[in-house]
């Protein structure tokens, strides 16, 4: 389709500027063979005005296709994909919130507390490369602190600790006003299970939340969030399961 507004546009173009620069030429050239006497029906000063004004115009209109034909041709141009950075290619979009706290598991469940799905896992251990790019991510935190009562650990001693001394990464999506409390693992020589669990900050007068209530799952007001874990061995060969024996699934790049 783009050739025809460039085939269109060109002649009536060159045909407008010629009228506009030189009328005289061009009527010599292109109408005074119609008529009997060249020079007596030669058309006067304001007759020229007009047709100034006309190619004017049709300029404009040359001009309006040029700009169709180049919209047409750049439509019809291949694009390259954007590019998906590491993050988005393992975790999706938009970019998980990273845990960065150092913590130690615990080997059993909070029943005040509410487990929450993993969505996959990823085991990294010092015979990978440890995932720093995971450092880029935004931290969690609630109204920009991760000074929140009851969040799981502490703050890292060491920039890169939590990615370089954990063996593996969950990816958890959790109640979006509630926070990451306890990870639980259980491991044995064949079988590591997992189990993620939030709850709301603890209050300030000291009393217990209503985590059942205050942290509904299933919800769609829930953020995306990235869990180093230490474990007490590299995942290797095992299996790696939630506590109620469904297998979780292996994090895998769309690239």
């Amino acid at each position: 389709m783009a050739w025809v507004w460039w085939f269109l546009a060109v002649p009536l173009g060159v045909a407008a500027v010629w009228a506009i620069l030189a009328p005289k030429s061009q009527w010599r050239s292109l109408f005074s063979w119609s008529v009997a006497n060249a020079h007596s029906s030669e058309p006067g000063g304001a007759a020229y005005a007009y047709r100034q004004i006309i190619a004017a115009a049709a300029l404009g209109l040359s001009l309006l296709m040029v700009l169709f034909a180049v919209i047409a041709t750049a439509a019809r141009e291949p694009h390259d994909p954007p590019q998906v950075s590491d993050t988005e290619s393992m975790w999706g979009s938009p970019s998980p919130l990273l845990v960065y706290r150092a913590f130690q598991t615990s080997t059993a469940v909070d029943e005040t507390l509410i487990d929450v799905p993993i969505e996959s896992y990823l085991p990294v251990n010092d015979d990978e490369r440890a995932p720093l790019y995971l450092l880029d991510l935004e931290q969690f935190s609630r109204l920009g602190t991760t000074s929140i009562p009851g969040y799981i650990g502490s703050a890292p001693t060491e920039t890169d600790s939590t990615i370089s001394r954990a063996d593996v990464v969950l990816h958890v999506r959790g109640p979006l006003l509630c926070v990451p409390r306890r990870v639980v693992a259980i491991e044995t020589p064949d079988l590591v299970q997992l189990s993620v669990q939030y709850g709301l900050p603890n209050p300030s007068d000291g009393s217990t939340p209503d985590n059942v209530a205050g942290c509904p799952v299933g919800q769609d007001l829930t953020a995306s969030v990235l869990i180093p874990v230490p474990l007490n061995d590299p995942i290797g060969e095992r299996s790696v399961e939630s506590l109620d024996g469904t297998p979780l699934a292996m994090a895998e790049s769309e690239g």
